[in-house]
């Protein structure tokens, strides 16, 4: 284990995917935990499996989020040139498979509480993040996904997922409407979604929502139905 300036984190490989783990303080391997997963955006890309933990997953690593909600975090690296999918990266993308299969095999670990597993991301990683709640249903708990852009045409298959959307509505990098119109026809159908637009803020919208203890406080609550 090395020590970063985001704080401990394991250095794990699966296969060819590259990522961190962040055990909670006093972790005990006869207790059960959440499991959070995190994807970071495209500018993290890369094989030095310690750019993804610039952005936004830092915030699982304060004093107040650890001491409150101790969980797993796991966060994985794309490749350079490579993605999490989603709707700008149509297709087959390994790295999504890969952790896709990584979810999978941690939800079965005797550590992992399997009902309470939940997904984040922020930009590259949120629009894969997107995809990956369509393709893997009931793999998550719930999601929390900063300035992606999913496809309207996944309302159905989104239906019964909780999943808080963030934006700023000056993005000019990933366009808010997309996800915007998403989150209005889930919430129409009475879906549980929650939809938080920052006006006058960028692309940079993940540092508000990372910062927001609510966040926290709702995404730990969320269990999946057994």
């Amino acid at each position: 284990m090395r020590a970063l300036s985001t704080g401990q984190w394991e250095e794990e490989i699966s296969g060819d995917l590259r990522y961190r783990v962040l055990l909670p303080h006093d972790y005990s391997p006869e207790r059960k935990y959440p499991l959070v997963v995190f994807l970071h955006g495209s500018g993290e890309r890369g094989s030095d499996n310690v750019a993804q933990l610039t952005k936004g997953v830092g915030a699982f690593n304060t004093k107040h989020v650890r001491s409150r909600f101790p969980c797993i975090v796991v966060a994985p690296q794309a490749p350079g040139g490579g993605s999490f999918g989603g709707a700008w990266y149509p297709g087959f993308w390994s790295t999504q498979d890969a952790v896709a299969r990584l979810t999978h095999e941690l939800a079965g670990r005797r550590t992992v509480d399997g009902s309470r597993i939940y997904l984040t991301g922020l930009s590259m990683g949120a629009i894969g993040g997107w995809e990956l709640l369509v393709r893997h249903p009931g793999l998550f708990a719930a999601a929390m996904l900063v300035c992606g852009e999913p496809k309207v045409a996944w309302a159905d298959a989104l239906a019964d997922v909780p999943v808080w959307a963030f934006h700023g509505a000056s993005d000019d990098v990933v366009p808010v409407d997309p996800a915007k119109a998403l989150c209005k026809e889930l919430t129409r159908r009475g879906s549980p979604v929650k939809w938080t637009e920052y006006a006058g803020v960028g692309h940079g919208s993940w540092d508000r929502a990372f910062g927001d203890a609510s966040v926290y406080e709702w995404l730990f609550a969320q269990r999946r139905n057994a």
